[in-house]
């Protein structure tokens, strides 16, 4: 955890200021009303949700810190609920949907409302949070927080947020789900970098959910590059599948200025040389990117990578962005880019991770063409589905050919639902192309691609007596 720039701490001092003095504090004071705690916030959660923003925007790595400062009762409870939230999903989760470690700060903005004079307007709008986050922490960890209150009322009150259905996990992830989207539209993730192989293991998910956040939304990272960098020179830190993961998630997406090639290619190529299950960690990571498709891998993420390979060194990994060289530089479609895919696939097992990545590289450009291709310009996808042919025959993969039939799926069902003349010439070779593509890449059995051209009957209403 960062510590909360001092303009930002003194911004924040002016709006508690500013509650301190406001006449609907008093007011809400006066008459403890929720109506008039309600109009409270109205009046001044909108300014701390304004430099929340910012900080989340440009100083992430602060965030907690600006949460603390939140904990005293100048501010009279206001954003604790939202605050309340974030650390909640903040929390990294293990395959049970359980945290992975003692989540301290929940515990600390959780006792610390549960302690506020205001708790009984504030407990309105948490019930949904502590239920969610009591579902996700041990019970141990439950026991020690109603261990440390004193107010039997409030005790009594928490206890009943601990829901037994959530002990399924089926109704636990699906609670965890429902209540992440609520929060769909915050910048809230921060993080901590490790020192230890240990702590690395325990916040590596943290860490890489984090990460992939700022690259996908394409934010402010400038203030990630010192500490991101020195996590990476941490010897103790070398050698993991996690560390692997992280020197990959920077070195694709991160522009590195020269001091930082400087000290970042080094480590990389001593990696490849030194680390003998590099390349096998680093193909593991590409694969997950291609599985998770955001942040996508491009030509810009190759790019960037490539520029950084010891070339003196022939490894698997230099030979795999030799290859998505020539397909970036000359064009998927080329004949050459085609041929030098077909010799490294050929050159490697067939259902090797090396080949898997570099099938899930041609996937990338299908999948933005078809995505991205309006209804009017079906032609094009005739005229391209050769090229892709080219690539299931080079390839010889079931799984490729399949993920080639959802594109093809998800773009017919855009095309059925704008051509609906069935005697118009669109909708007859729009049919005709998918029935002879489909017989011939074995996508469908006839009578299921008939299927797909039927019109669905609605059932009629039963007449009533």
């Amino acid at each position: 955890m960062a510590e909360l720039n001092e303009a930002y701490k003194e911004h924040l001092l002016k709006i508690a200021e500013a509650i301190q003095a406001s006449e609907q504090l008093e007011t809400f004071i006066d008459t403890e009303e929720p109506e008039d705690y309600k109009a409270l916030q109205e009046q001044f959660e909108p300014a701390i949700e304004e430099l929340y923003g910012v900080v989340a925007e440009n100083e992430p790595l602060q965030l907690q810190a600006l949460e603390e400062v939140l904990l005293t009762d100048d501010f009279a409870g206001l954003y604790l609920p939202k605050v309340l939230g974030f650390t909640i999903l903040r929390g990294q989760l293990d395959v049970n949907y359980k945290y992975v470690q003692s989540q301290d700060h929940f515990r600390n903005i959780l006792v610390f409302i549960c302690n506020s004079p205001n708790f009984d307007v504030l407990k309105a709008r948490i019930g949904q949070s502590i239920q969610v986050g009591f579902s996700l922490s041990s019970d141990i960890w439950i026991t020690n927080i109603l261990k440390d209150l004193t107010n039997k009322r409030v005790k009594w009150w928490l206890q009943n947020q601990k829901l037994s259905e959530y002990r399924d996990i089926k109704n636990r992830k699906a609670a965890y789900l429902r209540y992440q989207r609520q929060f769909k539209g915050y910048n809230y993730l921060s993080t901590k970098f490790p020192t230890t192989q240990a702590d690395l293991k325990i916040t590596f998910g943290g860490i890489r959910n984090f990460l992939m956040y700022r690259i996908s939304h394409q934010l402010n990272n400038v203030t990630l590059y010192n500490p991101v960098t020195t996590m990476l020179m941490d010897d103790k830190l070398k050698g993991t599948e996690e560390y692997t993961y992280l020197l990959g998630l920077f070195l694709n997406y991160f522009e590195l200025n020269e001091d930082y090639v400087n000290i970042l290619g080094p480590i990389l190529n001593s990696q490849r040389k030194d680390n003998p299950n590099f390349s096998e960690y680093y193909f593991n990571f590409i694969l997950d990117l291609h599985e998770r498709q955001e942040p996508a891998l491009n030509a810009d993420a190759d790019r960037r990578f490539k520029s950084l390979l010891d070339e003196e060194h022939e490894d698997e990994i230099l030979s795999f962005y030799e290859t998505l060289d020539a397909i970036h530089s000359k064009g998927y479609v080329n004949d050459e880019a085609m041929a030098v895919v077909k010799r490294y696939h050929e050159s490697n097992e067939g259902l090797s991770d090396n080949n898997m990545a570099i099938r899930q590289s041609i996937l990338v450009y299908v999948r933005i063409l078809m995505e991205n291709l309006e209804e009017t310009d079906y032609s094009t996808w005739f005229e391209m589905h050769k090229v892709f042919v080219s690539y299931i025959n080079i390839f010889g993969n079931e799984q490729f050919n399949q993920s080639i039939k959802v594109l093809y799926l998800k773009y017919l069902k855009r095309l059925l639902k704008r051509y609906t003349d069935k005697r118009g010439g669109d909708y007859q070779g729009i049919k005709k192309f998918t029935t002879a593509t489909f017989k011939e890449c074995e996508f469908m059995k006839e009578k299921d691609i008939k299927e797909l051209f039927k019109t669905k009957r609605k059932k009629r209403p039963t007449p009533s007596k």
